[in-house]
């Protein structure tokens, strides 16, 4: 079913299962077709609510779990609650031990935020859950995995001229230099708008699921390296063990059909002023990396925006990785988030701290906002009000104040020019509100 077309409500949900790194078992993940270009689909395993059934035609599990909790009134929204819960009863199962996992409350009704009930029939598609989830199954998925993983393998590279797939970053830099105007697709939650929503034609698209080096994910001595096609969810654990704060941030970042497929990456290049990661990576002081053929080089994310929708990248240019510096001692990060809803809505603004306190003094700031202005930019005046600052009211309303010069906002549809100022006000004196508690 499709019902917003945008990746919001849920309907169209599908679970698309592919070889995990081992190879030998495979990893399920739910994502809203509606906005899934074909191609990126290709060589992997597609499940709809139609092919849950067993082989003797029987509901599914999840399915029938459904029908005993009553968790289907009107039932439009229903397929995608159903692909939903299997896909996370399927990540449960490969765990070795699978009495060991027993979902809460909250994960479970995290688990669903991407899907829009219409009839608000919560309460029992929760019960449906909860009864699911915490209980062991098997099924004909579980059977049927290595003759899966085997089918799979038996797939043959394809690609036309107007949807290419490289495997490497060799052959993804050639590519791009030979067809400078193609799009380039990671998760495409940005991307396939324009074809459901602004219903353009694209010509040529350049898809970087397949390429290795841009999914590489791994933690150096000083820095989390992360590729510019590994998708949100695949981050949160590294992120959140350097900056814990980011653990509730990306939970807020679309729904988890989202953050299976859209990337860091594609949120920095896409260069949106109401992006929700740039602000954090800019606090951070996070490095970019890109490349143009064999050749790289590396950009500070704080120099990477040069004006509304624009960046530094040269024509044949693409992301490569991106680096976020460790945490430091006696550094504190906060991001805080405002829009209308809770939940997979994009900003009002965004607001990112990266602080060095210590004693009851804060002796530099490091403060991003998106929102506020035509590109994430940094807040240098208020940076300065708070350098070699102690915590109290004088140091609050100087701090408050320089937002005032830092930015000039423009009214839209999500929110005013003085509530955006205003908001950002707010979210220094919750920043000193945090920091007191210390």
């Amino acid at each position: 079913k499709e019902g917003c077309a945008s990746g919001d409500c849920g309907a169209c949900t599908v679970v698309v299962a592919s070889p995990d790194a081992s190879g030998n078992a495979l990893d399920y993940k739910s994502l809203n077709s509606c906005i899934c270009l074909l191609g990126s689909v290709h060589g992997k395993q597609v499940i709809t609510v139609d092919g849950l059934k067993n082989k003797a035609g029987q509901l599914h599990p999840v399915q029938q779990m459904l029908v005993d909790k009553h968790a289907s009134q009107c039932g439009f929204c229903t397929p995608g609650f159903v692909m939903s819960l299997f896909a996370l009863s399927k990540q449960r199962s490969k765990q070795s031990n699978k009495q060991s996992k027993q979902y809460t409350h909250h994960e479970i009704v995290e688990s669903i935020d991407g899907n829009l009930c219409r009839c608000t029939g919560y309460r029992p598609i929760i019960d449906a859950a909860e009864a699911i989830l915490n209980q062991p199954y098997t099924d004909d998925f579980d059977s049927n995995t290595q003759n899966t993983l085997s089918q799979l393998k038996t797939i043959k590279k394809s690609q036309s001229d107007c949807f290419l797939i490289p495997d490497n970053i060799s052959e993804l830099a050639k590519f791009i230099q030979d067809y400078p105007q193609a799009k380039l697709l990671a998760g495409g939650t940005d991307l396939a708008l324009d074809v459901t929503q602004g219903l353009q034609k694209l010509d040529r698209i350049i898809y970087l699921g397949n390429v290795k080096a841009l999914k590489i994910l791994k933690r150096d001595k000083d820095k989390l390296i992360i590729g510019a096609a590994v998708p949100y969810q695949d981050c949160v654990k590294a992120l959140s063990e350097q900056y814990p704060a980011l653990e509730k941030h990306l939970s807020r970042l679309g729904s988890p059909q989202i953050r299976n497929v859209g990337t860091i990456g594609g949120n920095v290049a896409n260069a949106s002023p109401i992006a929700d990661m740039p602000p954090v990576l800019m606090a951070l002081d996070a490095q970019i990396i890109i490349q143009k053929g064999a050749e790289s080089r590396c950009v500070l994310i704080n120099d990477f925006y040069t004006g509304y929708k624009q960046t530094v990248m040269q024509t044949g240019e693409f992301i490569r990785e991106i680096h976020i510096p460790n945490k430091k001692p006696d550094y504190y990060f906060s991001v805080y988030k405002i829009s209308k809803r809770y939940a997979d809505d994009i900003s009002a603004v965004c607001a990112a701290f990266y602080v060095h306190f210590k004693a009851g003094k804060i002796i530099s700031a490091r403060i991003a906002f998106g929102g506020m202005a035509a590109t994430i930019k940094r807040a240098k005046n208020c940076e300065k009000t708070l350098n070699n600052q102690l915590l109290n009211d004088i140091s609050l309303q100087k701090a408050q104040m320089a937002i005032l010069e830092d930015y000039d906002p423009l009214d839209d549809v999500r929110a005013s020019r003085e509530y955006r100022l205003k908001i950002a006000q707010n979210c220094v004196q919750r920043l000193f509100i945090e920091l007191e508690d210390l």
